[in-house]
């Protein structure tokens, strides 16, 4: 008597079906039972029990001595004990369930019946262990017992250990290679859910950045921009206007910034920014010297550049109290090179998060980026190199 078990059926019986979906990590299983589903649904895996009858096939047509039907009724019992433990775990079986269901074959092949069954469910079984190798030479090892024993002792029984061996193999490899794949489903969706938080990290981390060197610069044009109106009402009314409307302007302008930073439009222009930089400049009694080629043709760069301007000139305005800032823009053959000079109380530096911003942005492009600060004033390089024509900053 030939017992076959479909490969694929068997092929999750070691964890009750919460394998099925391992492809979708930290997601609802659309096929985790509901309270009102019924029974057979709530524990689905008792339909791989339908197999067991195949033992007793030979039943209906033999009449079963008391010590056959004996053993066959404690084998059962045993099985089924197995069989819970482990679907109720509902976690790979371990190995000494997987060779006490062997043994339960083994224990009834003196009889006629079909006592193949339970090996091929070891063989199952064995395919779901943690560890691959030792799911293969289990495996390997329980296919070799079952040819010694049948060579040896079963030559008149044949057909049902020679089934056993090709539907335990077919099963077995079926159900191995089935978990293989599970594995790496795991392993890829794992690995998707890191590059999310990952990329989910950076980005966090970019629109930090981007507040920081936007706010900062703007709320700092801002307080200039107000104080010199204030000192300015007293005396020239007018002036002190349009350092207000300037004020106003600054404000609007940094909302928009602040949405383009959100959304991740990086388009700052290095132009924009040198205008800003030498009203800020002057607005805080700095005398600016801005010389600057052109970049076009580098908009990537360009906006890297902007940022790291906005960024030093800020710096400037707030911590150098200096009285002279030379900045140029100097494009070579492999590069673009800005450089922010100041004349103010150097040597005391400390890089804040601005500045750690700024070298993260030029690392991010293949850039550098090089502080100098001492007695004669602090003196910040940055660099990018240059790429095609219309190529963006990642």
């Amino acid at each position: 008597m030939t017992v076959t078990i479909q490969a694929r059926d068997i092929a999750d019986m070691n964890t009750g079906g919460a394998s099925r979906n391992t492809s979708q990590v930290g997601a609802p299983d659309p096929n985790a039972p509901g309270a009102g589903e019924s029974f057979i649904r709530r524990n689905w895996s008792l339909v791989f029990l339908v197999y067991l009858p195949f033992y007793f096939i030979s039943w209906l047509y033999r009449r079963p001595g008391p010590l056959e039907m004996t053993a066959s009724f404690i084998g059962l019992a045993v099985f089924l004990g197995l069989f819970a433990s482990i679907h109720l775990r509902k976690r790979p079986p371990a190995l000494w369930q997987v060779l006490a269901i062997f043994g339960v074959g083994l224990a009834l092949s003196p009889f006629k019946s079909t006592w193949s069954v339970y090996t091929i469910y070891a063989m199952a079984y064995a395919a779901r262990l943690p560890s691959r190798r030792v799911a293969l030479r289990a495996m390997i090892g329980m296919e070799l017992v079952v040819l010694v024993v049948g060579l040896a002792f079963l030559r008149d029984a044949w057909p049902i250990w020679a089934s056993g061996l090709l539907f335990g193999a077919i099963t077995g490899f079926a159900t191995l290679m089935q978990a293989d794949i599970e594995r790496k489903n795991v392993a890829l969706a794992t690995a998707h859910e890191e590059v999310r938080a990952l990329a989910s990290t950076a980005e966090r981390e970019r629109i930090s950045r981007d507040l920081h060197d936007l706010l900062g610069h703007t709320l700092t044009l801002v307080a200039v921009k107000a104080e010199l109106a204030a000192r300015l009402v007293s005396r020239d009314p007018a002036a002190a206007e349009r350092e207000m409307q300037a004020v106003a302007a600054a404000a609007r302008e940094a909302l928009s910034e602040v949405r383009t930073a959100v959304v991740g439009m990086k388009g700052a222009s290095l132009a924009f920014e040198f205008d800003n930089a030498r009203q800020a400049l002057a607005a805080a009694g700095v005398e600016a010297n801005v010389s600057a080629l052109t970049t076009d043709g580098h908009p990537g760069q360009e906006a890297v550049l902007a940022m790291a301007l906005r960024e030093g000139v800020t710096n400037v305005i707030r911590h150098s109290g200096a009285s002279r800032c030379e900045i140029s823009l100097a494009p070579s053959a492999s590069k673009l090179v800005l450089t922010i000079a100041d004349d103010g109380q150097g040597g005391r530096l400390v890089e804040g998060s601005g500045l750690k911003g700024m070298r993260s942005r030029l690392t991010a492009i293949g850039g550098t980026l090089e502080v100098k600060s001492d007695k004669a004033g602090t003196r910040l390089v940055a660099t990018a190199p240059l790429r095609a024509q219309g190529e963006g900053v990642s």
